[in-house]
């Protein structure tokens, strides 16, 4: 019980493996997230140090990783053992060498070196404590780099019946602010979810 009662306190919505790649898989998830135009919006750049902070089954790890090219990194970034093994299939059956998966803890990502571009997308509400986990984040960024943060709006939110589960808009500026993170870019690609982009400075 203590292991279960630490691990829920550290995350929030937990599910296993096994019960996560089918959602995170799925057409419809896909279609929605829009990948091409969320690719494009980051503005990735041949030879970036990129993170997907949160990978899940690695849907954006690809996309991140052809975007950056050989040449450049993917850190695909989670907690669940499981899913990294998922995504190296993934990369291995799509012949990407550049991406490289790491095990994070529920408080940091731990990214090996810092990035350029660190995305999190559909993942901060998942986490616990929030401002503290930006802030690790934000010093595995590399000064003049960027974090991109999708995540769903309170209203249109498939989690509004369970409040720890919202994070708002102005949450996040507030706690990218703290962890020293500018806000520089927004984005309206999506009617359910937010798309926000901080720098370092």
């Amino acid at each position: 019980m203590v292991g279960i009662a630490a691990h829920a306190a550290a995350q929030v919505g937990v599910r296993p493996a096994e019960q996560w790649i089918p959602l995170l898989d799925s057409p419809e998830r896909i279609e929605s997230m829009h990948v091409p135009e969320l690719i494009s919006r980051l503005g990735v750049q041949k030879e970036m140090m990129i993170a997907d902070v949160g990978a899940g089954s690695g849907v954006l790890t690809g996309p991140l990783a052809l975007a950056t090219g050989p040449r450049g990194t993917v850190y695909a970034s989670d907690i669940d053992q499981a899913l990294l093994t998922h995504i190296e299939q993934r990369a291995q059956s799509s012949r990407l060498t550049n991406v490289k998966t790491v095990l994070g803890t529920f408080t940091d990502p731990k990214l090996p070196a810092p990035v350029d571009l660190a995305l999190m997308n559909d993942v901060l509400h998942h986490v616990a404590d929030r401002a503290a986990y930006l802030k690790t984040l934000a010093s595995q960024i590399k000064r003049g780099g960027r974090l991109a943060i999708v995540d769903f709006k309170a209203e249109s939110s498939p989690h509004k019946g369970n409040a720890e589960l919202i994070v708002t808009e102005s949450q996040v500026n507030d706690w990218a602010a703290l962890a020293g993170l500018e806000r520089t870019d927004s984005f309206s690609l999506y009617a359910d979810r937010y798309f926000v982009i901080y720098t370092k400075r």
